[in-house]
């Protein structure tokens, strides 16, 4: 893909601001993300062109965010740790990551946003003696 549909500026707007050490990283996962739509359209529409699917171009951004956004949830230091206690004296907090493994998925509302989940019909023309030849 030459272009994510999203940029670090657009994930700064929908989640604030992120840390010098992690824009690289958030570039990365905007890119992967990007990827991932693509190919979520290609599996369903065939070859991406702008304009012909408006639901999925006014939504790409936002999705691409929302999905890189949930990969970096996790922190670094405990990737794959699905639940993390801390005590101090008589004080407990408690945190549960939903998305542990800082995978990129995209869900089932994803996909309604991106016009790409629902049933289709399609049909096929029949073919008869004059067509052959």
């Amino acid at each position: 893909m030459s272009e994510p549909f999203a940029t670090l500026a657009d994930y700064e707007l929908r989640y604030g601001a992120v840390a010098d050490g992690d824009a690289a990283r958030v570039a990365a996962l905007l890119s992967d993300a990007s990827d991932m739509l693509l190919s979520a359209y290609e599996s369903r529409w065939g070859a991406y062109v702008p304009g012909t699917r408006p639901a999925f171009d006014r939504s790409a951004r936002s999705v691409a965010c929302a999905v890189a956004s949930r990969a970096m949830s996790a922190p670094l230091g405990l990737a794959g740790a699905t639940q993390y206690s801390q005590t101090a004296g008589s004080y407990n907090a408690s945190v549960t990551f939903a998305n542990p493994t800082a995978e990129l998925w995209l869900g089932r509302s994803d996909l309604k946003r991106l016009g790409l989940a629902g049933c289709r019909i399609g049909s096929i023309d029949a073919m008869t003696g004059a067509d052959r030849g």
